[in-house]
């Protein structure tokens, strides 16, 4: 997902779960950025991010060995006011099946 690219403008929205986790913090910036350029103007995304202290984890999850890593709420939050897209809303969900929480987020793309 991080060497994939589209015209600007090509989406209305895009949706992200559970799926930016499983790359490195350093790229999810870069990641949120092209994003919101792939977004048209109005166009919404609709994401989960980790949530705590920024970290990354490789171990074995559900029979497979598994990569996980995040940056913390408030630089994510950094990215996508830096990407050009507004939250609309936020929420911390805790998972019901396992100890860990995302931060659910909806934005739209304000230019």
């Amino acid at each position: 997902m991080c060497e994939v690219a589209f015209e600007a403008g090509s989406f209305d929205a895009v949706g992200a779960f559970y799926s930016i986790t499983h790359i490195p913090p350093i790229q999810q910036g870069p990641l949120i950025a092209n994003i919101a350029a792939w977004l048209r103007p109005g166009g919404t995304l609709v994401a989960s991010f980790g949530t705590g202290a920024a970290g990354e984890w490789t171990g074995e999850w559900l029979g497979t060995t598994m990569f996980f890593g995040h940056n913390g709420e408030a630089k994510t939050l950094g990215y996508l006011a830096d990407s050009g897209v507004r939250v609309r809303a936020s929420s911390v969900e805790k998972q019901d099946n396992e100890e860990a929480a995302f931060m659910w987020i909806e934005a739209v793309k304000d230019r």
